[in-house]
């Protein structure tokens, strides 16, 4: 028996509640965030907040966005200023004038930035935001580790302190300020350890991972991701959770098996640290689970793994880093899983390699005219495509999301014409249930650009007809192509547009328990038949 089963007896008790959900806590506010740093990077700007008596702000309702400096950040940026720190610190206006452009009202996240938004600071300027060739700055600075979640609000961490340009002028045409006598020492945040992944998870403040949590305590793997590390976690949402049954599903009958669910979370789990920095490129990337996930940056900045976008970036823990998912990834071998085909069939197209969620598949080089064997790959309700020419990464077919359901059967056929621009997928769900005694399943399906729409006849019998061109339907299946039972035999075909025959194919055997693929292709003033045939169990 597969492990399908198995999973669904795993993720429906963590949906139906099967197991204890964890409560979620409180998070601290802005400055409380910024003081309980791990690593007490930001004991300058705490100093800087409170000098400015800004501290009652930054704790407020909000929300509030902050660009936060390092300690690293204070020092470089003022040996570069030629500004003495404790003369900046004894400067209450100077101070508020450049924290404040550090604070925007709202709450931005990493995934509302990467579009380059020029943002209206407290301080009442403006400042711009970019990311270009995978380097996310702000007024110049870079931006190193992002979506730092407080109660009131979200920080940024930065690599430089940021100036207002009038601040930038004044100070360019004066000299700096006078040093004072030296102040009392401002207070330095206590850096504190911080929580664990399973306690990061467990705490997170909109309780989003209630199911996740309780998977990984069924799973057993509480003490696994409670070790040293660093690890990266690809964290389901609840909501995932609930998605993916239905995608599956599943039924509410099934039991708890922890050995597959370990093999599932494994698969959520990287055993080191990788930040937005190192994904927001693109890699392929090892799991516990021993199988591989690939990290993809689309159009629009979306960025996502395996298919499944990456929703909320660089949750840190004290051992690793949380990366937040809207699906639920499922490795390989554990479902039954689905089955993809690809054809060629754009005439004036170079022969092209086709990649699976933007990795070069086992499919390169694959001529005009040609169909691959059926590839087994998990199901996935967001699976990207994309074809290029052989030995380019230049698409001419998408990446283009397809939907593969367990024990589906799916062919993606290029068609159209590269020189026009019409170049396309086509999508085609076969049917590939059980025949009865005697019987063979045919698919006909009309790849050619231009042409009619046509009638198809075997022996004579009416087979198919009004078939046309493809196109696309509401449930995302194909309307050029026909699927028909026949008993098994010996055919004449007939392909016959506007009453006049225009391909024709005799003695045809068609054999029990065998399903074919039969396409009419080329141009319309060159039209030829290709013929596929899968057996059972093939």
């Amino acid at each position: 028996m597969r492990k399908s089963a198995a999973l669904i007896l795993v993720l429906l008790a963590l949906i139906l509640g099967m197991v204890l959900p964890a409560f979620a806590q409180e998070r601290p506010s802005i400055p409380e965030l910024l003081a309980n740093d791990a690593d007490g990077r930001f004991t300058t700007l705490l100093a800087a907040v409170e000098a400015a008596g800004l501290v009652d702000a930054l704790s407020g309702e909000g929300p509030f966005t902050v660009f936060a400096p390092t300690n690293d950040a204070f020092a470089a940026s003022m040996e570069a200023l030629g500004l003495d720190p404790m003369a900046v610190l004894a400067n209450p206006d100077l101070l508020t004038q450049v924290l404040t452009y550090h604070v925007v009202e709202g709450r931005y996240f990493f995934r509302q930035l990467t579009s380059g938004p020029t943002l209206t600071t407290l301080q009442g300027e403006e400042v711009d935001l970019d990311l270009t060739d995978g380097v996310f700055t702000i007024a110049g600075a870079n931006i190193g580790d992002v979506d730092n979640i407080a109660s009131n609000g979200v920080v940024h961490v930065i690599d430089a302190v940021i100036l207002p340009p009038s601040v930038a002028e004044a100070l360019a045409g004066a000299a700096a300020p006078e040093p004072t006598p030296e102040p009392t020492a401002a207070p330095t945040g206590q850096a504190q350890v911080r929580p664990s992944i399973v306690e990061t998870l467990a705490n997170d403040a909109d309780g989003r991972f209630t199911t996740l949590v309780a998977a990984i305590e069924a799973a057993g793997l509480v003490d696994a991701l409670n070790a040293e590390g660093p690890f990266t976690v690809l964290a389901p949402t609840n909501d995932a959770f609930v998605a993916m049954q239905e995608f599956l599903g599943l039924s509410a009958e099934d039991a708890v098996n922890p050995e597959l669910l370990a093999e599932v979370l494994t698969y959520h789990v990287l055993p080191e640290r990788l930040l937005y920095r190192n994904i927001i490129g693109g890699r392929t990337a090892a799991t516990l689970n021993g199988a591989e996930v690939t990290f993809y940056e689309g159009a629009g900045g979306r960025l996502t793994v395996n298919g499944a976008t990456i929703s909320d970036v660089d949750n840190i823990a004290g051992n690793g880093v949380i990366q937040v998912l809207d699906g639920v990834l499922i490795p390989p071998g554990v479902v039954e899983p689905a089955h993809i085909r690809v054809a060629h069939f754009s005439p004036d197209a170079p022969a092209v390699d086709v990649f699976v969620n933007n990795v070069l598949s086992g499919v390169t080089n694959l001529a005009y005219g040609s169909v691959t064997s059926w590839i087994e790959v998990p199901p996935n309700p967001s699976l990207r495509i994309a074809v290029a020419p052989t030995g380019t990464f230049d698409y001419v077919i998408g990446p283009a999301d397809v939907t593969l359901a367990p024990g589906s059967w799916t062919t993606i056929a290029a068609v159209g014409s590269a020189a026009n621009g019409t170049i396309a997928p086509a999508i085609v769900a076969e049917d590939y249930s059980a025949l009865g005694e005697g019987e063979a399943r045919i698919t006909v399906f009309h790849a050619i650009e231009g042409a009619p729409a046509v009638n198809v006849f075997a022996n004579g019998s009416l087979l198919v007809s009004n078939l046309g061109f493809p196109g696309t339907l509401d449930d995302g299946t194909n309307d050029g192509a026909f699927t028909v039972t026949v008993p098994a035999g010996t055919y004449n075909l007939a392909v016959n547009a506007g009453g006049a025959p225009i391909l024709t194919q005799d003695g045809v055997d068609v054999v029990a328990g065998t399903h074919y693929f039969i396409a009419a292709i080329g141009t319309a003033d060159s039209p030829s038949l290709l013929i596929q045939s899968t057996g059972a169990g093939e």
